[in-house]
């Protein structure tokens, strides 16, 4: 029983979480894509409004206020309130006077609602019938190879980082390295 226990969690140590993050020239496609990254700094901004105070944990802060955010945001998709929420407690732990500035130009998109489409695409609701929609440029080869595989579910989407120039995406797969495919995805990517 004892070996079998063994030889199972050493089998389990062989699957490894690999983490590729690729910066994209991107071009925001539509209205509502540039209108997203005003509204995202509007959320921060909302957050830290609340906080007036101290918040021990990241947790206090979002758990204080995420209904509230669900009113007065209705209609927005309710993951911009989890990004926007751990940008806000980031800059609260990083100063004594937080507030967003204009020049704060950037949004996180959340893996759960992020989908990327044929032709490098990325597709993410804002709100009720409202999407963005950001076309990613890639500029090598493994950028490409990257797109080809993430469409065939090789790899998933992570939290995206958007500016209206330059997108950031960290592609994530768990690799059972005592397989034949261990080197397969890998390969086509070095090539």
């Amino acid at each position: 029983m004892l070996i079998q226990l063994l030889l199972i969690i050493g089998v389990a140590c062989l699957v490894y979480r690999f983490v590729l993050s690729e910066l994209f020239e991107c071009r925001l496609v539509g209205s509502e894509s540039f209108a997203f990254l005003s509204l995202f700094r509007k959320f921060v901004q909302w957050w830290l409004d609340q906080a007036v105070g101290s918040y021990r944990s990241y947790d206090d802060l979002r758990d204080s206020f995420y209904g509230k955010w669900r009113v007065d945001w209705k209609g927005y998709s309710s993951q911009h309130a989890q990004t926007s929420s751990l940008i806000a407690y980031g800059m609260l732990k990083s100063s004594n006077q937080p507030s967003v500035k204009e020049n704060l130009s950037f949004a996180v998109i959340s893996p759960s609602i992020v989908k990327l489409e044929e032709g490098g695409r990325l597709v993410f609701p804002i709100g009720l019938a409202k999407k963005a929609c950001v076309q990613l440029v890639p500029k090598t080869t493994m950028q490409q190879v990257l797109l080809e595989q993430a469409l065939n579910g090789y790899w998933k989407l992570g939290q995206t980082f958007l500016t209206d120039k330059w997108c950031a995406i960290p592609f994530t797969r768990y690799l059972d390295l005592t397989k034949d495919e261990k080197d397969s995805l890998i390969q086509k990517l070095l090539k």
